[in-house]
C-alpha cells in the first residue's frame, strides 16, 4: 500500500505479515475533525466580539446567564481540595477489618465526614484487592513450581503476604 493510496488493503505474504513498505491505515478520527473541534475553528476569530457582546449583556441588561457563561470561562469555580484524614486507632490496628472498623467508628464519632469516611472505605478495597491479588499469585507460582517434584507444596499464609 502506498502514502498516495490510503484506501486500498495492505499486501502480505503467506502467513498473514506485512509486505516491506505496507503499513497499516492510521486508525481513529484525524485531529480538528471533531464537530466540537469545527465549533471551535469557527467561533475563534470572533471571539473578543463574542466576549464584549457577553459583558454588555451582563452589564446593560442584567442577562445572568450571560454573566454565568463568562465567569464560568474565564473565573472558573476552584476545583475542591482533598480533606486531610486523620482516622484515630487507624495505624494501630493490625488487619484490614480493624482499620475499616476504625474509620467506621470515626466516621459514627463524627471525627471525620462520612464522604472522607466513604472515600478511605474505597481506597481500602482497593488495597484489599491488591493483596488478594498478590497473594493469588504466590499461591499460583508455588503450585507451578512444585509441580512435577513430588513434594508438598507450603502455601504462604495470609499473615505472610501482609
Amino acid at each position: 500500500m502506498t502514502q498516495e493510496d490510503s484506501n486500498s488493503v495492505p499486501q502480505r505474504d503467506e502467513k498473514g505479515r506485512l509486505l516491506p513498505g505496507e503499513r497499516l491505515p492510521t486508525p481513529g478520527r484525524k485531529v480538528g475533525k471533531t464537530p466540537l473541534d469545527q465549533v471551535r475553528r469557527r467561533i475563534q476569530p470572533h471571539a473578543d466580539e463574542l466576549v464584549d457582546s457577553l459583558l454588555k449583556s451582563a452589564r446593560e441588561k442584567g442577562d445572568t446567564r450571560a454573566a454565568e457563561v463568562l465567569l464560568d470561562r474565564y473565573a472558573p469555580k476552584p476545583r475542591p481540595r482533598a480533606e486531610l484524614v486523620r482516622v484515630p486507632g487507624l495505624a494501630d490496628e493490625k488487619t484490614l477489618q480493624g482499620k475499616a472498623d476504625a474509620v467506621v467508628r470515626a466516621v459514627a464519632n463524627g471525627e471525620v465526614s462520612p464522604e472522607a469516611g466513604a472515600r478511605v472505605l474505597s481506597m481500602m478495597d482497593v488495597y484489599a484487592k491488591a493483596i488478594a491479588h498478590d497473594a493469588l499469585e504466590a499461591r499460583i507460582k508455588a503450585l507451578e513450581e512444585g509441580r512435577g517434584k513430588g513434594r508438598v507444596i507450603d502455601l504462604p499464609t495470609d499473615e505472610e503476604l501482609v
